[in-house]
């Protein structure tokens, strides 16, 4: 019989708790439990792991590198960074060394190499975007985030988020999958994308204009990707999408996410500006860019849903005709 080719497992829990066992100082029993996965994106799978001691843990094991054009390396700046951050007094889930001192695992998976680390569990709950005193705390990290990161010196490469990753390679997938009875929508989808990127290069592609206003990002923060105690205590966690890129795109990407832009009261997008203002200003260039880039995020996220099938994204721009 041919051997089948996989493109998508999941990993046995008890299976990986031998492996996190067997890497890691952690007191035994260790016990794995999955509490999340995506089949259909390119997202990770998570894990709770529990050791004998009932310490608590999350173990990500990250999708196959080939999907999204990553190497190992990629990963390694995103724990290594993270790592950064939480040793700066940053309020992020950190990754937990191995017994060996590193910060990354990998495994041999039906569908190839897969990596893996394990992070500090973040406690409480998921933030409430209608909560104005939780909305300062998530601006006023996210700027210290920023500025602590100028000082991050990298070890390790990462794919920086630049107009050709976040425009020029969607466009490409979403023109693979977009046919002849899309024609219109891709034009005008196209126009938009390129109106976009001269605003952009004209505000804040140039250094010159922003020396602050780039260098290591989250890339993905929402209201799901940060937890609060009950006394308004923050933890970051989820940085799947760091690295290299603009802090005004970072904060565009906040704000599309939350449909914070969009909301009827200008107290709750108030509350966050004033705790990011609070830490960081922004440049005139920067305030101005976070328009086109609510657009560039909604172009990006349109190609990255491409990447698996053309009907995914096919609402982030315009319904379907019948």
């Amino acid at each position: 019989m041919n051997q089948i080719r996989v493109v998508r497992s999941f990993v046995a829990a008890d299976a990986l708790a031998d492996l996190i066992a067997a890497d890691y100082k952690l007191e035994e029993p260790v016990r794995c439990q999955m509490f999340s996965k995506m089949v259909r994106t390119q997202d990770n799978d998570h894990y709770l792991v529990t050791t004998g001691s009932g310490e608590k843990f999350v173990v990500r094991v990250y999708q196959l590198g080939t999907r999204l054009d990553r190497q190992e390396s990629d990963y390694l700046y995103e724990v290594d960074w993270l790592n950064f951050l939480h040793n700066a007094g940053l309020p992020v889930s950190y990754p937990i060394p191995r017994a060996d001192g590193g910060l990354l695992s990998n495994l041999n998976a039906p569908e190839g190499l897969r990596y893996y680390a394990l992070f500090s569990l973040a406690p409480g709950r998921p933030m409430s975007i209608k909560n104005e005193e939780q909305l300062f705390v998530m601006g006023r990290e996210m700027a210290r985030i920023h500025l602590a990161s100028n000082d991050y010196e990298k070890s390790y490469e990462r794919q920086p988020m630049n107009l050709e990753f976040l425009v020029d390679k969607p466009i490409e997938r979403i023109k693979q999958y977009w046919d002849e009875d899309r024609a219109d929508d891709l034009e005008i989808l196209m126009i938009s994308a390129e109106e976009a990127k001269e605003e952009i290069e004209d505000l804040i592609a140039n250094e010159e204009y922003t020396p602050d206003g780039w260098g290591p990002i989250g890339g993905d923060f929402h209201s799901g990707s940060v937890f609060f105690t009950d006394d308004n205590q923050p933890t970051f966690f989820n940085f799947d999408w760091c690295g290299p890129g603009w802090r005004a795109y970072d904060i565009a990407v906040f704000l599309f996410n939350t449909n914070l832009i969009h909301n009827s009261s200008a107290d709750l997008s108030e509350a966050f500006f004033a705790g990011y203002y609070s830490q960081r200003q922004l440049s005139d260039n920067e305030h101005a860019a976070i328009a086109p880039f609510l657009t560039i995020r909604r172009i990006w996220q349109t190609g990255l849903f491409s990447m698996n099938d053309g009907l995914v994204g096919h609402t982030f721009i315009a319904p379907a005709h019948n």
